[in-house]
């Protein structure tokens, strides 16, 4: 059995590439799904599901339920790659007025 001890773990500097859009994207490509035939079966707009595989829009816990109960695939798991990829790549401005706590550490 191979056991994993999380409070000893290295951080790894690699930068998550696969969000939430690449997953349903290769779902619909595999199983020949239009994003009409999603959208109806999750019951939300073509528009708002093309903002989700565009990376325009992420998705909501809502949105990522539905899309559990007509895909099978777990929400959990897709708004866990949506976080993961939205925060390896997001850049704070420089100047975003927080001043750092003197005992604060990076």
């Amino acid at each position: 059995m191979f056991k994993v001890e999380f409070n000893h773990a290295v951080e790894m500097n690699v930068v998550p590439s696969t969000s939430a859009a690449d997953a349903l994207k290769e779902l619909m490509d595999y199983h020949h799904i239009t994003q009409s035939e999603l959208a109806t079966h999750i019951a939300i707009s073509q528009k708002q599901l093309s903002f989700i595989l565009n990376r325009r829009a992420y998705m909501s816990i809502e949105v990522a339920r539905k899309i559990e109960r007509a895909t099978g695939l777990s929400a959990k798991w897709l708004l866990q790659l949506d976080l993961n990829y939205r925060f390896a790549h997001y850049e704070p401005e420089d100047d975003d007025g927080v001043k750092r706590f003197s005992w604060a550490t990076s």
